[in-house]
């Protein structure tokens, strides 16, 4: 059986590439319309207390230690209407802010200050908008601080796009970059040419979403203006977000206008572009729209305002000059000219704006270490020792399917329908179908010998069934009286999606990939039941990420008898590098459970484990691969199953 004689290994006519936005998108919808719309003052004042415990928790938050922010100045520059302080913030023990402060040359007496974030742009606090803000506002009279987000400009040492892997801790990239920013606030109000009770906030993009949860969070911004931000989030389903802008489960308790409307009765000008591709203008005037409502049903529509500029996605001077005016409003208290003047901004690698002047600080945090300090602090099951851990497996198993994965939804009616039927060489192959959910249909092959079969085999890989349609193992376990059926679960395959939007999509969602993924294995076995097909065994085989599918699978469902896996992700911890996908790293999954701790759900029933690997997907040796798995090996000792635990390496 070869695989040039299939000259077509697809279920479908078409491929079915659209299949998991349209999924998010109706999962969005019916998130969006079970919150009742705030009919009054105080269900609003209710709601809104709910949405900001529940915010700081889904974004960790309250994990994060106390605020204590140190600074200090390594530099000094004066300039034309304005002085420019170089400092350096250590926010979190360890994890350094570089930081620029734009000082208006005469100061009488203390005046408002203005945050400036900024988005993913590679020059950062250097940007040619960031300075032109900051040195618009110094002229202004204000005092400006320009701050390098976590993994951007001096601080690119420490990562940024790896944040993905921060939810698996209980943490989000957002919420370190809430804390820098609320560190920058108490920097500010240290400062004696600061008013401390007149303070806003304003950055584009990623920038504005970082305005946008700064205000919602902080009581002390005073008045706020995210640029090119605005939007609700079932408007960007099938959009590139960044994970900075992604809070594990945030659309079952808000969308990103009720975010924005928790600022009320604070001064908040959504400042939008019309041609903006990345944050499109529709979706901008629905949020502001939204808002808008909440504002005026508390008695201040007049602190909520929209300025559109036509233009692209940015922050121009037209918009910095919208801005200019409404901080002079609230934070002034003065109605005047908002023109910037011809503003002179310093070269991208001018020494004059930099604060490392030695080079990265030694020992300075990163992502991967706050992330892997937070991972050795926590209490897993492994912590318990076997006898415990059997008596709370099911605890376990409840954690994993509601606290890590979202739930499972109702299993609906399978739908099976089987489109084509050949035979060769005494091997019956069956291209079929069938509903994971009601919106999600797994394409399938299925192969048999004719005389019947005893033992039942479900091939995983994340390439697609048809990748391994003609691998020697699928063609030994179809010629030797066993069934074979490869799958393509959700995102791959006939329904291949990106990987990366649908982690993020599924993240906010609260019901995350990897979940949604076990889910279609189980909702496979319930085909093979349905069929008639579970008989006196039933293996799955689940190759590179998709090991870890296979592995929670077996570990949910007692209908698995035997799992082999190979080139496993071993453990959650990360190495030196990481190149493992973010759909592997689902929310919370490490206040619970490590890899071993999830293969130990398995036991007595037969685990084989074939070259695991690294978060660098580096192979793990013999020794190395052991000292993870030692508890899983000790579960299966007291089970006297030993045996049934094999490592291949």
């Amino acid at each position: 059986m070869s695989r040039e004689v299939w000259s077509d290994l697809n279920v479908f006519y078409m491929g079915y590439g659209s299949m998991l936005r349209e999924h998010f998108a109706r999962l969005c919808d019916e998130l969006e319309r079970s919150r009742d719309k705030p009919r009054d003052c105080p269900s609003w004042l209710e709601r809104r207390a709910s949405i900001l415990t529940m915010l700081r928790k889904a974004m960790g938050m309250d994990i994060l230690p106390e605020r204590n922010v140190k600074a200090n100045l390594v530099g000094r520059v004066e300039r034309k209407g304005y002085v420019l302080e170089k400092v350096i913030l250590e926010t979190i023990p360890g994890l350094y802010v570089s930081a620029n402060l734009y000082i208006p040359s005469k100061l009488e007496k203390p005046v408002p200050a203005v945050l400036r974030v900024h988005g993913h742009w590679r020059h950062a606090k250097h940007q040619d908008a960031v300075q032109a803000t900051c040195i618009g506002f110094a002229l202004r009279g204000y005092v400006s601080l320009a701050v390098d987000k976590v993994g951007y400009g001096e601080r690119r040492y420490q990562g940024h796009w790896e944040g993905y892997i921060l939810p698996a801790v209980g943490l989000t990239l957002q919420a370190i970059e809430a804390f820098d920013n609320m560190c920058a606030i108490d920097y500010l109000q240290s400062r004696m040419e600061v008013d401390p009770e007149r303070i806003g906030v304003t950055g584009a993009s990623g920038g504005g979403n970082q305005t946008m949860y700064l205000a919602a969070l902080d009581d002390r911004v005073k008045a706020a203006a995210p640029v090119c931000s605005a939007e609700v989030f079932e408007d960007q389903v099938a959009s590139g977000r960044c994970f900075c802008e992604c809070i594990p489960s945030m659309l079952k308790f808000a969308n990103v206008s009720d975010v924005l409307a928790c600022i009320a009765p604070r001064p908040l000008l959504i400042v939008s572009s019309i041609l903006d591709e990345t944050f499109p203008i529709t979706s901008a005037r629905k949020a502001f729209s939204r808002v808008k409502y909440i504002y005026e049903l508390m008695g201040y529509g007049d602190k909520i305002a929209m300025y559109e500029s036509y233009a692209p996605h940015g922050y121009n001077r037209e918009m910095r000059e919208a801005v200019y005016r409404w901080f002079d409003r609230w934070l002034m208290g003065v109605e005047r000219d908002g023109r910037e003047p011809e503003i002179v901004v310093e070269p991208f690698d001018s020494d004059v704006l930099k604060c490392f002047h030695d080079g990265i600080p030694e020992r300075g945090e990163t992502i991967f270490s706050i992330y892997n300090a937070r991972y050795n602090s926590l209490d897993r099951f492994a912590k318990l020792n076997p006898d415990e851990y059997l008596k709370r497996r099911e605890e376990l198993k409840k954690h994993i399917i509601e606290d890590v994965f979202g739930g499972f939804p109702e299993r609906v009616d399978l739908d099976a329908r089987t489109y084509r039927v050949e035979c060769l060489d005494h091997v019956i192959v069956e291209y079929v179908s069938f509903r994971s959910e009601w919106d999600i249909i797994i394409p399938a092959i299925l192969l048999r010998e004719v005389d019947g079969f005893e033992e039942a085999h479900i091939f995983l890989t994340p390439s697609g069934k048809s990748s391994i349609f003609a691998d020697r193992r699928v063609r030994e376990t179809a010629e030797n009286k066993r069934l074979a059926i490869l799958i393509d679960y959700r995102g791959i395959g006939e329904t291949d999606y990106d990987e990366s939007i649908s982690a993020k999509n599924s993240l906010v969602l609260g019901r995350h990939i990897l979940g949604m993924r076990v889910f279609d294995v189980l909702r496979t076995v319930d085909y093979l039941a349905f069929r008639g097909f579970l008989r006196k065994k039933l293996v799955i085989h689940g190759f590179s990420e998709a090991g870890l599918i296979a592995l929670f699978a077996t570990a949910l469902d007692s209908r698995i008898d035997e799992v082999e896996v190979e080139g496993l992700l071993a453990s959650y911890k990360v190495e030196k590098t990481l190149v493992q996908p973010p759909s592997l790293y689902p929310p919370r999954i490490l206040l619970y459970a490590d890899v071993p701790e999830v293969a130990a759900l398995i036991a007595p029933r037969e685990a084989r484990i074939k070259r695991p690997v690294n978060s660098s997907r580096a192979e793990l040796s013999v020794d190395d691969t052991r000292r993870l798995f030692d508890f899983t090996i000790r579960v299966y000792d007291a089970l006297a199953a030993e045996d049934a635990f094999k490592i291949e390496v």
